[in-house]
């Protein structure tokens, strides 16, 4: 409770204080405020150009050559997304999307060439998980309770006892990164609504892996703030760093990281302080004023 208290003392701040650092002899030292960037790894295909601070990926031409990763590892439970910005009609398929323990500096085919797709030829060497991303999908992917693939032809209803969704139903998200508002994870564009495909501009599409108890990971696709489910469970996440890999393929044209994490200010330090320990739920319960209760479920 003593922790609750300074943390709502603190939450009191003006959110434009200015974030600080330590010195070498402990003392407080004002620094300016820069975002923590997601970007995409230097080393990508020739058709590929990072734009805007290697955030954004274009493919210049062609529908192939284009595969690109995150420029450093993902944590387990972060989540790297993306949102579509262009599509160039005239090519069949889209997107690919997943993670990959390869080294992006070192990815290359047997014959030594640069992958001139995800999918089959990265996937193809191994130690990568990928899937394409199709206007159908939808939740969720399939898996039977032993953990085996369910045949893609096999429309029976999947059992709801047999999946764990890793966002949750609440309004906030925790990750390992911090907890963000589930309505970042959703098109930033209201036109469309419900309407919106995933293959559409303005679509968000992320990528997470999670650790199970049997020492492996599994890997989830959230497509417009909605978990699809784990769509593989054999990730051996704990054997060497995983990024995400990225292939602007076919129809997508252009894609831009969504930023969710970074430098936060002191109110929102300790609003993941105090989330971080409860349910979303016990929030009403806390002794606390309404505004901050707000604050506290992103309302305010």
């Amino acid at each position: 409770m003593e922790t609750l208290r300074q943390s709502s003392q603190l939450m009191h701040l003006e959110e434009s204080s200015a974030p600080f650092e330590l010195d070498e002899l402990g003392r407080k030292t004002e620094t300016e405020s820069r975002r923590v960037t997601t970007r995409f790894h230097p080393h990508h295909g020739d058709n590929i150009i990072l734009l805007e601070d290697n955030t954004v990926a274009f493919r210049k031409a062609s529908f192939a050559n284009a595969v690109t990763f995150s420029e450093k590892p993902l944590m387990p439970g972060e989540i790297f997304l993306l949102e579509i910005e262009k599509n160039e009609r005239g090519w069949s398929g889209y997107m690919r999307l997943g993670l990959t323990q390869r080294d992006p500096k070192c990815a290359v085919t047997p014959d030594g060439n640069f992958p001139s797709y995800a999918l089959p030829e990265l996937a193809n060497m191994g130690q990568s998980w990928i899937y394409g991303i199709s206007k159908t999908q939808n939740n969720v992917y399939r898996f039977d309770c032993q953990m085996n693939n369910i045949s893609e032809e096999d429309d029976t209803p999947l059992k709801s006892d047999c999946v764990q969704m890793f966002l949750g139903s609440s309004h906030s998200v925790k990750t390992s990164r911090g907890t963000i508002p589930r309505s970042w994870l959703r098109p930033s564009s209201s036109n469309k609504g419900e309407e919106m495909l995933p293959t559409d501009v303005g679509s968000r599409i992320g990528v997470v892996y999670v650790p199970l108890k049997n020492g492996n990971a599994e890997m989830h696709f959230v497509i417009n703030g909605e978990d699809q489910g784990p769509c593989t469970r054999d990730i051996p996440y704990k054997e060497g760093p995983i990024h995400a890999v990225v292939d602007v393929y076919g129809t997508t044209k252009q894609v831009r990281i969504v930023q969710l994490y970074g430098v936060v200010s002191l109110q929102s330090a300790c609003r993941d302080a105090i989330l971080f320990h409860l349910r979303n739920h016990s929030v009403s319960a806390l002794p606390l004023p309404k505004s901050l209760k707000e604050f506290l479920l992103f309302n305010s």
